[in-house]
């Protein structure tokens, strides 16, 4: 029997090499010798082709096309359900080997290599050879029987790459003896051991490496053969947005390229393993769910004296109490920062919590914080408002006027403003807050929404002295002061909002109306933002931008007003909710 090469594990010895071409496609299967002496037939029963890579001698018989054959003879049927117990014996494998009892040659030494008992091999044996009485399934028989399990969309390609990683030797066929070698890492493998198997799967050129356009053809692939009427695959950017996450974080030297180190480390560290069979298990189940949009869908992170440390959560409407979306799905993180960094896997068991009957802790039972905490970056965009610039009596700026505040800034949506002692001119603003929820660089503002996980209220406290008169006239002192960006309640999924650019904002102080207007005003609207600021630095998960604000801001009227202690200021957006925040 031949024994498995030792796989991406010898390639380790490798120097990286400094850049590669594009991967050609997989070599395709050997064709038989014609001077083979075999009879017309195919597993398929098309007489017009002759089966490939038969033994020399072995008569060739027209095998029973039924789907419990096709089933057996690629060993689906294992693949795809959980293997019985090691040791148990059905009364259907009883039956099959009181009927027939094929003996693979080396069975021992089989058994040695995998985790099957002899009576589960022998079974497993007369399955493949009753149907595949070459002892050889080849590619093209591999595509259709795959392909039955998935008529909703083309399983071609990946079963392309799946034969690839089942034929070890290369040549165009799979024989027995490969096949279970790797059903068996498959399902009865250890972690590391099904990770090695894997990254051989992504390992598309067969030299020790996975580049970002292999793991791109692959998770295509995948997406492909869970087909395009389900969500969440119905997007065309889902499988790069997938890539893009990974990779980042495999590739730990950033040279363009992932190691089996690299992969196996990263792997074991987050847990892919199960998150990718979640994932699986969700994208199977989805077909019976029809594509709607997320729909009021409003996270927010909470804490309740019950509970240990931050929830990740749910708020059942605007001003509505809070589903615990931990409790739901334990495996889910408890940050914000967290979920957004896992991007649709997450977003998924979101939506099913949100459509499910869930107990909903009631409002005066948990604490809000801010929906997200402790960015990368939070940026700020100045005089984007139309009418913020004519109160001003300033022009419209050419190309966005951008600053920022440091994420020690942040408060949650009902916290208090503190007034710091070395300002006394401190004032208020309510903006619209973008949160981005894929990472990118140089981003096309018709690409920029992609890149948005939702929207918030944000309040830019504002210390104008600071701003305005000290620290050079630059802008960051008098803008980061703490609890100077309380932001919430919740962050609003995009496809939540109908129009983020057409939505009532105003602020008021102890109840009067200090800022009245519309998103419409904005200068620069989110995809241009985006755009912008990417050509500078790269966007990840959970940054903040505030937008800027409309007109109203006290230190323009006449004479000015800033905030005192004991002053409450209510920000406000159409859609979003409101935030509250008392100053002391």
């Amino acid at each position: 029997m031949r024994q498995l090469p030792a796989g991406p594990a010898v390639l380790l010895s490798a120097a990286k090499r400094g850049g590669r071409q594009q991967f050609p496609p997989a070599p395709r299967m050997h064709r038989a010798k014609e001077a083979m002496k075999v009879s017309d037939g195919s597993l398929l029963g098309d007489p017009g082709r002759t089966p490939l890579s038969k033994k020399e001698g072995v008569k060739w018989q027209r095998p029973r096309l039924t789907r419990q054959a096709l089933m057996r003879c690629c060993l689906v049927k294992w693949i795809l359900s959980s293997a019985a117990p090691q040791g148990s014996d059905s009364s259907d494998s009883e039956l099959e080997l009181s009927t027939v009892r094929h003996q693979p040659e080396g069975l021992d030494q089989l058994q040695a290599q995998t985790k099957f008992t002899k009576k589960e091999l022998q079974s497993l044996y007369r399955g493949f050879k009753n149907e595949c009485p070459t002892g050889l399934v080849d590619e093209d028989t591999f595509k259709l029987i795959y392909s039955q399990f998935f008529p909703q969309g083309d399983a071609t390609t990946y079963a392309h790459f799946l034969f690839n990683a089942f034929d070890a030797d290369g040549n165009g066929a799979i024989h027995f003896e490969d096949f279970v070698v790797g059903l068996s890492i498959l399902l009865r493998g250890t972690v590391h051991e099904k990770l090695k198997w894997a990254f051989n799967l992504y390992d598309i050129n067969k030299d020790g490496y996975i580049t970002k356009e292999e793991m791109l053809a692959i998770m295509k692939s995948i997406y492909d053969m869970m087909g395009r009427h389900t969500y969440p695959i119905l997007r065309e950017d889902a499988p790069l947005e997938h890539v893009e996450r990974f990779f980042q974080k495999m590739d730990r030297n950033q040279d363009g390229v992932v190691t089996i180190d690299e992969f196996l480390e990263t792997c074991q560290k987050v847990l892919m393993l199960v998150s990718c069979r979640k994932l699986l298990t969700t994208l199977l189940q989805a077909q019976k769910w029809p594509f709607q949009p997320s729909r009021n869908m409003r996270l927010v992170q909470f804490q309740a004296p019950h509970l240990l440390g931050p929830h990740l959560g749910l708020e059942s409407g605007n001003g509505g109490g809070v589903i615990n979306l931990n409790t739901f799905d334990p495996t889910l993180p408890k940050t914000m920062m967290e979920f957004l960094e896992q991007g649709e896997a997450t977003l998924s068991v979101a939506r099913r919590a949100l459509a499910a009957q869930l107990p909903v802790l009631p409002r005066s039972e948990v604490t809000f914080l801010a929906p997200v905490t402790r960015p990368d970056k939070v940026v700020c965009v100045g005089m984007n408002y139309v009418d913020h610039c004519k109160e001003q009596n300033v022009p419209v700026p050419k190309e966005p006027i951008i600053f920022s505040k440091f994420a020690s800034s942040i408060v949650g949506p009902y916290d208090e403003v503190i007034l710091p002692p070395e300002s006394q001119e401190v004032d208020w603003e309510v903006e619209l807050a973008v949160v981005i929820g894929k990472k990118g660089k140089r981003i096309k503002a018709t690409d920029a929404m992609a890149h948005v996980a939702g929207f918030t209220v944000a309040h830019d406290v504002s210390a104008r002295d600071w701003q305005m008169r000290r620290n050079g006239k630059q802008w960051l002192l008098g803008k980061t002061f703490d609890t100077f960006c309380p932001l919430g309640p919740a962050l609003v999924t995009k496809d939540s909002i109908a129009d983020p650019h057409n939505l009532k904002i105003c602020c008021r102080v102890n109840g009067e109306v200090v800022q009245s207007s519309n998103t419409n005003q904005m200068v620069f609207k989110t995809e241009e933002l985006i755009a912008w600021v990417s050509q500078f630095v790269t966007l990840y998960p959970g940054d903040v931008i505030l937008t800027g604000t409309p007109p109203g801001v006290g230190v323009f009227r006449k004479p000015p007003v800033f905030l005192k202690k004991g002053d409450e200021v209510q920000c406000e957006i159409e859609e979003l909710g409101i935030i509250i925040n008392k100053v002391v």
